[in-house]
């Protein structure tokens, strides 16, 4: 049985999805409405097709040894099967919700199921949902297209007749580890890469000041609301017009906007932004599914209040070298970084920006009308803000939707920010040559005084003031389990020592290294600690009193060989 790594791009998605347990907050399910006469077997066969090309797809992550790794599936053990549903024309609204809030355990599922919800003799809905560890905004692309290719096939008789593969996604994540390196080496890519980012984000504000309408937050209980607003032909076109002439892309001048506007809506003069790129650098990526995407973190310096125009180019030079080194992992970015972790907040950007190309959902049936149908899901926000610009199939005109935590902001702030929003895109192009402080835009009125957007209840404070300062005494061990834990905890990060109250972020610990921590916990000690408690008590001595709290509840028994055959 072969097991393989993860990719540095799945590991925060397993590291996530053990933490939040079967929750929905990091899949996606696209559902297409199918009118017409459906042949329902070769729809199944169809996605077994599909499944058996993309073996990412028929994958589980299960623990060995301490580490997520990936383990594929033979085709014949996991040959999907196409579940089927009549909730009727009345109940399918809610029937693909209740589809789409069904989570993955992903050490035993693999990241894909699909159902087939029949709301009348011709009338279906094609419902499929994949983790974000499998797939990426192109996968989805390409997973309808083959199941179309795939479905017409087996409307003949026949099996589809596609191309091979150059490469599986797991050959990707091993040919991935190879070429960046080790960050340990000064010669690796991966080293070259680090160097850069160390020094680009030098002195990256820890804190983000944005008018929110509530500050304190409850851990854990963000939700996602949206407002949109669409950017006509016109203005789109004279955007487009503006970046030729500065040489620029459409997305650098929409991030240059953006910037503007936090800068003119009190979060400071130096905002960095997230920023997915495709990651799909080499040709035998091209039509594979897979978890490809990274995360740019994109530094937009507006101190001086510089025109649009020098803005822009600013952002132009800021880019072109942050793609330059875009091969380097978000998630080892964060690891080397190190800044302080949360389970409420994202690391190093707490606000993402993303243009994407709209090229629809088009499944060429035979004898059936396809068209897409609305999902609605209550999701968690791991972001304060994102920023979507999305452009049409026809290219002239582009949707905006502005994702905000709805703990944070109220719908009417997020709306006014848009509209602030599209009033410095016409500014932009009206007059590219003002300052950006110029601009008459309005603000949301119904705010308080800005204040830190991160100040959120179940933050984790620095080490050091979490406890306060501990008396001498109650900084060695007390107990033989937190003798024990000091010794796990040295062993882990690779340390000649730990005290008690010294937290496993703050030394270096990272999202691996504390899969590896409760392994070895449970190993030694008989105890599974959950990984959201540890979080709140990343101490040897917060660790010590989960340990006493779980042993007496749920008590482990020794793993024990397995008998010799007779």
């Amino acid at each position: 049985m072969e097991f393989m790594p993860l990719s540095f791009s799945q590991e925060p998605f397993w590291f996530l999805n053990e933490v939040e347990g079967m929750s929905a907050a990091y899949t996606r399910t696209e559902a297409i409405r199918l009118s017409g006469v459906l042949d329902v077997n070769a729809m199944e066969a169809a996605l077994g097709d599909v499944v058996v090309r993309h073996e990412v797809l028929r994958t589980v992550f299960p623990v060995v040894a301490g580490r997520p790794c990936q383990r594929v599936l033979p085709p014949a053990q996991d040959r999907p099967v196409l579940t089927v549903a009549e909730p009727g024309v009345q109940n399918v609204r809610a029937a693909i919700a209740e589809v789409a809030g069904r989570g993955f355990d992903l050490t035993l599922d693999p990241p894909f199921r699909a159902w087939l919800l029949a709301a009348g003799s011709e009338e279906h809905i094609i419902v499929a949902t994949l983790h974000h560890i499998a797939f990426d905004a192109r996968s989805m692309e390409l997973f309808w297209r083959d199941l179309a290719l795939a479905y017409a096939a087996r409307l003949e008789g026949s099996t589809p007749g596609w191309s091979p593969l150059p490469a599986q996604y797991a050959d990707y994540a091993m040919w991935q580890r190879t070429v960046l390196g080790d960050e340990d080496d000064p010669d690796s890519l991966m080293s070259r890469h680090l160097a850069y980012w160390r020094d680009q984000l030098a002195g990256l504000p820890e804190l983000l000041t944005m008018p929110a309408d509530r500050q304190q937050l409850a851990a854990g209980s963000l939700r996602v609301g949206t407002a949109t607003f669409q950017i006509d032909a016109g203005l789109y076109s004279a955007l487009r017009a503006l970046a030729r002439e500065c040489g620029v892309t459409i997305f650098m001048v929409m991030q240059a906007v953006v910037a503007a506007l936090l800068t003119r809506l009190g979060a400071g003069t130096d905002i960095p932004l997230g920023s997915p790129v495709t990651g799909r650098a080499d040709d035998a990526l091209a039509e594979l599914i897979g978890c490809f995407v990274n995360t740019l973190v994109l530094r937009c310096g507006t101190s001086g209040n510089p025109t649009f125009r020098e803005l822009i180019s600013r952002i132009r030079e800021t880019d072109l070298a942050a793609y330059d080194h875009q091969e380097l992992p978000f998630e080892r970015l964060v690891h080397a970084l190190n800044p302080v972790r949360s389970l409420n907040r994202n690391p190093l950007f707490q606000i993402m920006i993303a243009f994407y190309e709209d090229r629809g959902r088009d499944l060429p049936l035979a004898g059936i009308s396809a068209s897409r149908e609305s999902v609605v899901l209550d999701t968690a926000a791991t972001l304060d803000l994102v920023f979507n610009f999305i452009e049409g199939r026809s290219g002239e005109v582009v949707d905006c939707a502005v994702e905000y935590a709805s703990d944070m902001f109220d719908q009417k702030t997020a709306e006014s920010m848009t509209r602030s929003l599209d009033l410095l895109l016409e500014a932009v192009v009206s007059d590219p040559d003002a300052p950006i402080g110029k601009a008459d835009i309005r603000f949301p009125a119904n705010v308080s005084l800005p204040f830190s957007s991160r100040n959120r209840a179940g933050d984790p404070v620095p080490a050091a003031s979490r406890d306060e300062v501990p008396p001498v005494h109650e900084r060695n061990v007390r107990t033989a389990i937190e003798e024990t834990l000091c010794q796990l905890f040295s062993e882990i990060l690779q340390r000649a020592s730990v005290e008690i109250h010294d937290d496993f972020f703050a030394l270096g610990g990272d999202s691996i290294s504390v899969i590896r921590l409760i392994s070895r916990i449970r190993s030694v000690l008989g105890v599974k600690l959950g990984m959201r408690d540890f979080f709140d008590n990343p101490t040897v001595a917060g660790a010590a009193r989960l340990v006493n709290v779980s042993g007496r509840q749920d008590k482990l028994p020794p793993i024990a060989r397995r008998a010799a055959p007779s």
